[in-house]
């Protein structure tokens, strides 16, 4: 009891050690497969709707065990399906869960935790559960021996109210990160709205400017339950496929829209890098920046610039986009009208404010 208590005690500062910086989470669980015989260990979560088993963190365990794991056997795993009745925060062994003498007769046992892992059973214990998904910390296990196990459970209910107070911890500086803070001022500073998403289009921050255009006709709305909602049906498909787990992205996607006064806004959707165990705790991390094609100081000069440089309406909302960052060929999808046109509007416009470039074009506008 003595050597177990031991034992707790410097897996509960492993934890803190990795949340701190002073040793990795790899660390704690590497420590934590070696308190079982051949264990193998894993902090993972489970979709408790579909069976859909994630595990990003992992100790022994190889990646096509893994792989196979996430792919076929999560689904006739027969310990998820009751994970829902398992009181969180109480280690618990898996023929505690599901009767061995089930077990051994499953194709899970069978085809994957004895054939491939190695394994008899595990142990383990839920750290959060939410709405649709269980968070646990487990180690398969090479031990059949009940009492041994047991020992291994309870020193896991040790371990899950630190583990807990760790993962919330770390939501909380997530969320109010500095440097997700910084970015929010400088958009500001610029007229550009940006809006953080998370997993399921759950909209976590916005700067003051997203919510100035929307009020102004951005098509782009948060709802009732917190999402967020895009009018442009290919955007909101990359969103919703870049705020799941598997949306992986080689660049960003970029839309030019309409808002509710004709007005055209460019949308960009960026998957932010995260650290890995916030990406495990919180999912994937989207910005959406929206960005008006039109600049609001030359919007302001409006009326000078017509009058005193002669621009038509047309000439004044092209130089304005340009000016405001965009290239020509934005301006075209934006005004639904040809590249071409476009080009001889600018050559219009540079002979009437006498420049010879787009670089003068902004130099002038922008004083």
């Amino acid at each position: 009891m003595v050597q177990s208590t031991d034992v707790s005690s410097h897996l509960t500062d492993l934890i803190y050690g990795s949340l701190f910086g002073e040793c990795s989470w790899q660390d704690f669980l590497d420590s934590v497969a070696q308190t079982s015989p051949g264990g193998k260990a894993a902090l993972h979560y489970h979709d408790l709707t579909s069976s859909v088993a994630h595990v990003p963190f992992m100790s022994g365990f190889s990646q096509a065990e893994v792989d196979q794991f996430s792919s076929h056997f999560a689904a006739v795993n027969p310990w998820i399906p009751r994970l829902g009745l398992v009181p969180v925060g109480q280690g618990l062994c898996g023929d505690e869960i599901f009767p061995r003498e089930e077990l051994i007769k499953s194709e899970f046992y069978n085809d994957w935790l004895k054939r491939q892992a190695g394994c008899e059973t595990s142990v383990g214990v839920s750290i959060i559960r939410e709405e649709n998904r269980t968070f646990i910390l487990s180690t398969s296990t090479s031990s059949a021996d009940p009492d041994l196990n047991r020992e291994a459970a309870e020193r896991y209910t040790i371990l899950a109210p630190h583990l807990k107070r760790a993962f919330d911890f770390i939501r909380k500086r997530d969320l109010f990160a500095p440097h997700e803070h910084a970015s929010q001022t400088l958009f500001d500073s610029i007229g550009v709205g940006l809006i953080y998403v998370s997993e399921q289009g759950k909209v976590r921050r916005w700067n003051k400017s997203a919510e100035a255009l929307m009020e102004a006709g951005l098509p782009v709305r948060i709802t009732a339950d917190g999402k967020l909602e895009l009018q442009c049906q290919k955007s909101a498909a990359v969103l919703e496929f870049l705020t799941s787990r598997n949306g992986m992205q080689t660049k960003p996607h970029t839309a030019i829209v309409k808002g509710r006064n004709q007005d055209s806004y460019r949308l960009t959707l960026v998957r932010l890098q995260s650290d890995a165990f916030t990406e495990f705790l919180e999912g994937p991390t989207v910005a959406l920046i929206a960005e008006p094609m039109m600049a609001s100081p030359l919007g302001e000069r409006r009326d000078l610039l017509m009058q005193l440089y002669k621009l038509t309406a047309t000439e004044v909302r092209i130089a304005s986009s340009i000016a405001s960052g965009h290239s020509a060929r934005e301006v075209a999808v934006a005004d639904e009208i040809s590249y071409e046109t476009v080009r001889t509007h600018l050559r219009n416009i540079y002979s009437k404010l006498g420049v010879n470039s787009q670089a003068g074009l902004v130099s002038l506008l922008m004083r």
